[in-house]
């Protein structure tokens, strides 16, 4: 951990929460799995393996992870393995043939993400002479002047030309009043356009937001076939070969006997999501393995990020279901001000004094105090998260919690440039670590991916690590 030269007037108090952090280190379990894991805890790979590929989403992690960990922790008696921040449905993917897994359920709060990991799920089932015919078909497209969304990047010609705007809607249009595609093929056609919305706009994500172009450089996401693809950069021949090239993938897909589902959800309240039936989906005792990755503490609203797939696919269509979706995200960000939510239940453990110290410090001394209510509130999400964990793992059962640690800090400019008053490295998974453990939680080990660098503060590295944990038999 570094943390930098304090300010001598914050020097006190800074060494003081040093202290406190450091203390909840003591008698934790660390395990180097750098070799292993290292280079499986970052999405970079989602880029070419088939059908996760369809839609690079780059809050995941690789595909070889889930089946690792599933062998490494095992999937307990019920076999069954549940990602509670579940994305484009990486983990259900993954595991779909895996023979420690009988069952999979990824529950994802962002109606998006949902979709695309559905649409994914869903791919196995297609047949690829019927996808051919209907692209032929849906790529012949008329352009129309429907109204566009009520978003202001699609009135800003920085982000999309008219034409191209125009192009995309009438793409959405025809998929969605094809009166032949079923279901399940008509979630194919969508996500193919999601996936080349970005590369067809002005702006790139970047960090915690869109940014316009303006000279920067950007990775190509949408996909080519590898037979006679088109060269124009036209919607309808960008959106073609995507099609062509997903279609492409399909014959790389292995038979599952897997029971693998994906749901919309909070991760917060897993118990209150229900089946068909009207039962809770995942009930109590029922878990051989929770694995899974929250967002990060790194103040990145994703649904911000993802917001040109969100109007553009229909998920918002005002500025009103647009905010009540941001104020339901896990709080880990300080771009909205949230509703009311619990805080920690207690504060028995040293952990929760040490999450006080840290949020009562930052909001006194960053420039924005939103951002530091942020430090409170993401525990107390995660808190909450843990909590719904313990009481669906069957005894025995394991956690394996994929999480960055991050540093926050402030700077000033003075004459000479700019100097640093402060520097607090958060450890989110000693915390993580620590509350489990005040619910119940045994046999608690950090294991160690790798290290990454600290954003926005000057040679310091941060870690990325997996929480792994047990319910006591």
């Amino acid at each position: 951990m570094d943390w930098g030269s304090p300010a001598e007037d914050l020097a006190p108090e800074v060494k003081e929460l040093q202290n406190s952090l450091e203390a909840l280190t003591a008698g934790l379990r660390f395990r180097d799995q750098g070799s292993a894991l290292g280079s499986l805890v970052s999405a970079d790979s989602l880029r070419a393996a088939p059908v996760h590929r369809w839609y690079y989403y780059k809050e995941g992690f690789s595909p070889l992870l889930p089946p690792l960990l599933a062998n490494m922790l095992g999937t307990g008696k019920t076999k069954t393995v549940v990602d509670s921040f579940a994305g484009v449905a990486t983990t259900a993917l993954s595991l779909r043939t895996n023979e420690a897994t009988a069952r999979v359920i990824g529950i994802e709060y962002s109606p998006f993400a949902h979709f695309v990991g559905k649409a994914k799920l869903a791919s196995s089932d297609l047949d690829p002479a019927s996808l051919e015919r209907h692209a032929q078909r849906l790529s012949a497209f008329r352009i129309s002047r429907k109204k566009t969304p009520r978003l202001a990047a699609f009135h800003n010609e920085e982000i999309f030309d008219p034409k191209v705007l125009r192009g995309l809607i009438s793409a959405r249009d025809a998929i969605n009043h094809d009166p032949i595609l079923s279901d399940p093929e008509r979630g194919f056609f969508l996500l193919g356009l999601a996936a080349i919305i970005e590369d067809l706009s002005g702006v790139m994500k970047d960090g915690r937001a869109l940014r316009i172009l303006r000279g920067r450089n950007r990775r190509a996401l949408a996909l080519r076939p590898t037979v006679e693809p088109l060269e124009d950069s036209s919607v309808r021949s960008t959106v073609i070969n995507q099609w062509r090239a997903m279609i492409e993938d399909l014959a790389t897909l292995r038979s599952s006997n897997v029971d693998a589902r994906h749901v919309l959800g909070d991760a917060r309240c897993i118990s209150a999501i229900l089946s068909e039936s009207g039962a809770p989906l995942i009930e109590p005792d029922s878990v051989g393995l929770h694995l899974y990755s929250p967002p990060y503490l790194n103040c990145i609203d994703y649904t911000e990020v993802y917001k040109l797939e969100l109007w553009l696919l229909e998920f918002v269509s005002d500025g009103e279901r647009f905010r009540r979706l941001r104020e339901g995200t896990l709080r880990s960000h300080p771009s909205i001000e949230f509703p009311a939510r619990p805080v920690l239940p207690d504060r028995t453990y040293a952990v929760h004094e040490a999450i006080d110290s840290v949020t009562s410090f930052l909001t006194s001394h960053v420039a924005r105090p939103a951002l530091g209510r942020v430090h409170g509130y993401y525990f107390a999400d995660m808190d909450e998260v843990l909590r719904q964990q313990f009481s669906t793992l069957e005894a025995g059962g394991a956690i394996a919690c994929v999480v960055a640690n991050s540093t926050f800090s402030r700077r000033v400019k003075r004459s000479s440039g700019s100097s640093e008053l402060w520097r607090v490295p958060i450890l989110t998974d000693v915390l993580i670590a620590r509350l489990a453990e005040a619910i119940g939680f045994v046999e608690i080990e950090i294991w160690i991916a790798r290290n990454i660098q600290a954003k926005n503060v000057s040679g310091g590295l941060a870690r990325e690590s997996i929480v792994v944990a047990r319910k006591p038999h």
